[in-house]
């Protein structure tokens, strides 16, 4: 698949179908990942791959938890003083399937970049996590390029720390982000989104 059709076909999917897929893709796939740049020059990035629903569901009991209490339609039916955005229609759809969205994908995906936790005190000292996705953004077209689609969840809270312990992960490691990876579902659902406008984005030379 030719770069450019990678990144206009590249869309986050939240339904699979159970078709399945080879674990040697997976791999390809990850090796994309290991492509990235990084701050460091060591590539200490470490992935855990879940394939069972026993791996799944244990692993992300609290996405379950999140999906399971959120009330679709209250949410986007609250009285509002203006209409509701794309972004609250696309919050409303994704949030119920926050957790069979990872279950339901053959493999979920858990990169893992080195850092005991996050400081933000200067943008330089988020190298490790900035890094990381870019791992992932290439994780993301390289599953595109092989007819694959990819979920995402960013772990909430205190459910980094939850599922890290659970999957014994180093405490010198952290998680950005979960990645269900199979073949999207046609029948899925696509909801329109923002496409800003890239002359509208550009400040040439500095922000007027």
């Amino acid at each position: 698949m030719e770069f450019y059709e990678a990144i206009e076909k590249r869309k986050t999917t939240r339904e699979f179908s159970d078709k399945a897929v080879n674990v040697e893709t997976v791999k390809r796939i990850l090796e994309a990942g290991n492509k990235a740049p990084t701050w460091d020059h060591n590539r200490n990035w470490q992935y855990i791959v879940l394939s069972t629903d026993e791996e799944k569901e244990y692993a992300f009991d609290e996405a379950k938890k999140t999906a399971d209490k959120f009330d679709a339609d209250r949410y986007l039916n609250i009285p509002r003083p203006y209409p509701v955005t794309l972004g609250q229609k696309m919050y409303g759809y994704a949030m119920p399937k926050q957790f069979t969205m990872l279950k339901d994908a053959p493999y979920v995906v858990i990169p893992l970049f080195k850092s005991k936790e996050l400081d933000g005190e200067y943008v330089s000292k988020l190298n490790p996590f900035a890094t990381i996705w870019c791992v992932i953004e290439n994780i993301f077209l390289a599953a595109t390029a092989e007819g694959l689609s990819c979920s995402m969840r960013i772990p909430l809270n205190k459910e980094h720390d939850i599922v890290k312990k659970k999957l014994k992960v180093p405490p010198t490691y952290m998680i950005p982000v979960f990645i269900g990876i199979g073949y999207a579902n046609p029948e899925e659902q696509i909801l329109e989104q923002y496409k800003p406008d890239v002359d509208k984005q550009i400040h040439w030379g500095k922000w007027k």
